[in-house]
């Protein structure tokens, strides 16, 4: 009698600590929750070229499928712009989004195996910002690592490096 007694006493006591742990994990999980840790998170990136010019992408660093994500990019120069800048954009990093477009639009599009260039008109004001009005397509699961650069004769110069990582 004394075995059985051990044996259902040991059962008891695995079973207290499984679902210990189970409360330890859902405590962990909605507390992450409750700190923003789990839903969408917008990160900034920066770099200057040259001695003026200022680089500054805002994009998502987490997202997921279907939902609206911010995409902007701001370049400025205090003695101010040139009369059309180009943009430079990793190509592929463009394929987690479903698109409506860039405002303002672009004078000329051009793309290559690495880069989309994206030229702008900047009626040669020191800030231009540029939004791309898109959200993660539905399919999307994997996340992409992109860069955007402002092109200086014809050749992207100082690009930022950016990641946005999918979750279900």
């Amino acid at each position: 009698m004394s075995t059985f007694h051990n044996v259902q006493e040991a059962g008891s006591r695995r079973s207290l600590l499984w679902r210990r742990l189970g409360v330890g994990a859902l405590t962990v999980l909605v507390a992450a929750g409750l700190f923003g840790l789990l839903g969408d998170q917008t990160a900034v990136v920066e770099a200057r070229s040259g001695d003026s010019l200022h680089l500054r992408v805002t994009y998502a660093s987490s997202a997921r499928p279907g939902q609206d994500v911010p995409f902007e990019i701001e370049v400025s120069d205090p003695a101010g712009l040139a009369p059309q800048i180009t943009l430079a954009l990793t190509a592929d990093y463009l394929d987690i989004y479903e698109t409506q477009g860039w405002y303002p639009a672009t004078t000329d599009e051009t793309r290559d195996d690495e880069w989309l260039y994206l030229t702008f008109a900047t009626q040669e004001q020191p800030t231009m910002t540029v939004g791309f009005d898109a959200y993660i397509q539905p399919n999307s699961v994997r996340g992409r690592q992109g860069q955007v650069a402002v092109v200086v004769d014809g050749v992207p110069r100082d690009p930022v490096s950016f990641r946005t990582q999918l979750f279900p």
